[in-house]
């Protein structure tokens, strides 16, 4: 981890369990390292969700991300900062979140079925 980071990881930690939220653990450091899979995020479906994304793709009802993203980075060139599969009224869609080449950011919503583009949106740096 940079450096830099990871003062600012434990801060972020820090504050967050001064702030009395509830806790969030994806893995057990204390045990459990013998099989250093942890146990399952609490409070979270991040795990479903990513379950249900691939069977999604196994199935054939969407496109795996790789290939939508090729598609986009062909009309909009940039780096991939962050995705996610939303559900737009039963219509399956990637929200890709890139940095572009001129410094900003920028939201491209693609039809997970078919990878065509549906929207653009561009931010500042």
């Amino acid at each position: 981890m940079n450096r830099t980071l990871k003062p600012l990881a434990l801060l972020a930690l820090a504050a967050l369990m001064a702030s009395g939220a509830s806790p969030v653990l994806a893995a057990s450091w204390d045990r459990d390292l013998g099989s250093a899979v942890g146990r399952p995020i609490i409070h979270s479906d991040m795990r479903s969700d990513q379950n249900h994304a691939r069977e999604a793709v196994r199935e054939g009802r969407i496109l795996p991300l790789s290939q939508v993203l090729s598609r986009v980075q062909q009309q909009y060139p940039g780096r991939l900062l962050d995705a996610e599969l939303v559900d737009r009224g039963g219509v399956p869609v990637y929200l890709i979140k890139m940095m572009t080449r001129e410094g900003n950011v920028a939201i491209v919503s693609a039809d997970a079925a078919s990878g065509r583009i549906l929207g653009y949106r561009q931010g500042g740096h």
